[in-house]
């Protein structure tokens, strides 16, 4: 039963990424599966996001307690945090350059900028700087280059990194989701001028889809019994997706199985236990391309057996360029060290 709970929660969260448009003369649902379908097409992109963390409340854990770091201090310190990602995307040969920064503010302001890179078989990751955690000097500036191959035979799977079948994958669960939702309940169009876009983004249409209290409980009749017995027929089906998910398939065969006799504990928890306040996304397109998207997500669960609750709320943006350009990447590092060498000069036993 873990697996369907988690399942439904995970739909909730993956609508948070459905934000898309196409052309000036497409209802607002058409013009968002348009432009999802040709926006994944896409050889190559730049995007600029921004997230922050609005509001986050979680229950009482008695061992946090105990070791004298109540989760009140630690919430607090999370509390307005912000993650801006940079990246440069290429499809053929697959290339993903990024540089995130995590900012945590407040009175001693933190601020850890994390580069990566990643192709079809590497990762290369630039430990941050931590205050607390000084690097070795052997390790200052240099990028820690893992073998994706090579990590997922030591995990028992097989690397799975074929861009083609991402795509075809992405595309499936979108229509999916897509089309079990009605256009008049959560999607609309806004005018571009009441759209608050930021100053030099061009768009042909905004459509905005968002779920209210209102239709809340709706969204849970429409998650339960038509989008997540769809998504497990499409997993089942994507070897690929089973692997990089790190989930059994006999798992899945068996959630399939239980799904009617499981599906109302899940409805109940879904209605029951969680709140949705707020989910609302709006996406602006050009050229049928989404060039801009923006929401704010803001969710309550409650546990009614403990008492216990948890808030949780965030805002973000994101802005693509040069879409379909094919970019310059900087030839990749040579000057690194391996996981295994920088656990072992933390002290930690290697090939952790």
């Amino acid at each position: 039963m873990k697996l369907v709970q988690r399942m439904g929660f995970t739909a909730l969260l993956i609508l948070t990424l459905i934000v898309a448009g196409c052309s000036n003369s497409a209802p607002p649902k058409a013009a968002m599966q348009a432009a999802m379908a040709k926006t994944t097409e896409a050889d190559a992109f730049k995007m600029s996001m921004n997230i922050q963390l609005d509001e986050l409340e979680l229950p009482s854990i008695p061992e946090a307690e105990a070791s004298g770091l109540p989760v009140a201090s630690l919430t607090g310190m999370f509390q307005d945090a912000t993650i801006k990602v940079d990246a440069t995307y290429a499809k053929e040969p697959m290339r993903i350059d990024m540089n995130m920064e995590f900012v945590l503010p407040g009175m001693m302001e933190m601020k850890l900028a994390i580069p990566m890179i990643m192709t079809k078989e590497m990762l290369y990751v630039k430990p941050p700087e931590i205050p607390m955690l000084p690097l070795p000097e052997e390790t200052k500036g240099k990028y820690v280059a893992i073998d994706l191959k090579e990590l997922a035979e030591q995990q028992g799977t097989e690397l799975n990194m074929d861009p083609a079948a991402q795509q075809k994958l992405i595309q499936d669960l979108s229509k999916t989701l897509l089309d079990s939702f009605d256009e008049k309940t959560y999607f609309s169009e806004v005018k571009t001028a009441d759209a608050g876009l930021p100053e030099g983004v061009k768009a042909d249409q905004v459509v905005k889809f968002a779920i209210t209290e209102e239709n809340y409980p709706q969204t849970v009749e429409t998650i339960v019994n038509d989008v997540l017995p769809k998504v497990l027929d499409i997993l089942l089906a994507n070897e690929g997706a089973l692997e990089a998910l790190q989930v059994q398939k006999a798992d899945l065969e068996q959630a399939k199985a239980d799904w009617e006799t499981n599906k109302t504990e899940l409805l109940n928890l879904l209605q029951n236990d969680l709140k949705v306040n707020t989910l609302e996304m709006t996406g602006a397109i050009k050229d049928n391309y989404m060039v801009y998207q923006s929401g704010k997500i803001s969710m309550e669960v409650n546990d009614a057996e403990s008492g216990q609750k948890a808030k949780f709320g965030v805002s973000f943006n994101g802005q693509y360029s040069d879409i379909g350009k094919k970019p310059e990447f900087e030839a990749l590092p040579t000057d690194t060290v391996t996981l295994e060498q920088l656990m072992g000069l933390f002290g930690a036993p290697a090939g952790l």
